[in-house]
């Protein structure tokens, strides 16, 4: 099972960012504890727009190696 997650994760890092930033995204809204740690909703919605601009970089950077890797 974790072969088969582990797999997952490689062959499609850009489905699993998408989901890891959904996931924040309904952290930050559905969950009220996030919004009073961070201070505010606008502090919580500048950290998630952060991380999924950087999962969504690194995410593109990984697709354009394997698809322009040289054979």
């Amino acid at each position: 099972m974790f072969d088969l997650l582990r797999t997952f994760v490689r062959d499609n890092p850009v489905r699993v960012r998408a989901g890891v930033g959904a996931l924040l995204v309904l952290l930050g809204q559905y969950v009220p504890g996030v919004a009073e740690l961070a201070g505010s909703d606008t502090v919580v919605d500048g950290v998630t727009l952060v991380l999924l601009l950087v999962l969504g970089e690194s995410a593109s950077r990984k697709v354009a190696a394997k698809y322009n890797a040289p054979e």
